[in-house]
């Protein structure tokens, strides 16, 4: 296993979830290669309100 920690001291909660959903994409697009695992207090919760389809 591999693991990279990534930590910010100076990003706004904006910035933050917009980053992470940008990493949760590059975790789709490498699904046939690798098997990323996104781990961190609410990141399940920002995928889920971030990745829901948007209703008029």
């Amino acid at each position: 296993m591999k693991k990279v920690i990534i930590q910010s001291k100076d990003i706004t909660p904006k910035q933050w979830s917009n980053f992470i959903l940008e990493l949760n994409l590059i975790k789709k697009a490498w699904k046939p290669y690798a098997n990323i695992e996104l781990s961190g207090s609410g990141i399940k919760k920002i995928i889920q309100s971030g990745t829901k389809p948007y209703k008029l």
